[in-house]
């Protein structure tokens, strides 16, 4: 990616804002396939419609750059949007997402990340997680990829209305992403994330992303999320989903 590029993706980060429903967030529909190349980015628009306590209409833009050297892999996400809950005021919602992969082995990579996340239509006023754990490729071809991963995570979480507390999960994930001809490509991962010492407090995520590329550069995605959240703040329900439609343009 020359100078010129580079600085074009920084400023679509900057002021990147897209929808981010679900209090799980899934990193691995937004992973680069491509390690081959040092530096890799790519910026949505997406509108996206959304069932949790209410219906909403959200709006906005997301980033993502990605720097391959030797056995490290440096991946920033940053997710922001506008959404407005039937006829209420707009509400935002986002997250920043750091990640690092080091190729341990030929199938291991070692990983860590920080991100913060905020959802006000779910009532989170902000999230802080730090982490770390293996990834394991179970399965690699030119059509079809799985991985299996786990790590250990420590959340700072401050919901509207309730006090702050830190505590420990277990963030485990199963992701598979088949190829069904050179421009469609349908990834799923599951998630389960229980609190540690407390199984009962768990969450289970479902997203699957069908992506279709116009060309080399330009993409169209849509995505179904599910979440279950047996935890969740009074007055949100355990069961929440999400439509996300976006336009992609890749560096």
């Amino acid at each position: 990616m020359n100078p010129r590029r580079r600085s074009c993706l920084a400023l679509l980060l900057l002021v990147a804002a897209c929808a981010a429903q679900a209090q799980v967030v899934n990193i691995e529909g937004r992973r680069f396939l491509n390690d081959t190349v040092p530096w890799a980015g790519v910026a949505d628009f997406r509108y996206n419609l959304t069932e949790n306590t209410q219906r909403s209409f959200s709006f906005g833009l997301s980033g993502a750059v990605q720097h391959v050297r030797g056995r490290h892999r440096y991946f920033f996400v940053n997710d922001l949007a506008l959404s407005r809950v039937e006829t209420n005021a707009f509400l935002n919602t986002g997250f920043q997402h750091l990640r690092y992969n080091y190729a341990w082995m030929k199938r291991w990579t070692g990983e860590a990340f920080l991100q913060t996340q905020y959802n006000k239509p779910l009532r989170l006023d902000l999230r802080t997680t730090l982490g770390a754990g293996p990834r394991l490729r179970v399965v690699k071809t030119d059509d079809f990829r799985v991985h299996v991963g786990t790590a250990l995570m420590l959340e700072y979480e401050r919901e509207t209305a309730a006090p702050a507390f830190v505590h420990g999960r277990n963030s485990s994930y199963l992701s598979a992403t088949a190829r069904f001809t050179s421009i469609t490509s349908l990834t799923t991962v599951v998630y389960y994330q229980p609190k540690l010492f407390n199984a009962w407090d768990q969450r289970i995520a479902l997203e699957a992303g069908l992506l279709l590329s116009l060309t080399a550069r330009y993409t169209v995605e849509s995505r179904l999320n599910l979440l279950r959240d047996t935890a969740q703040p009074t007055g949100v329900p355990g069961f929440t989903y999400g439509w996300h439609n976006r336009f992609g343009i890749r560096f």
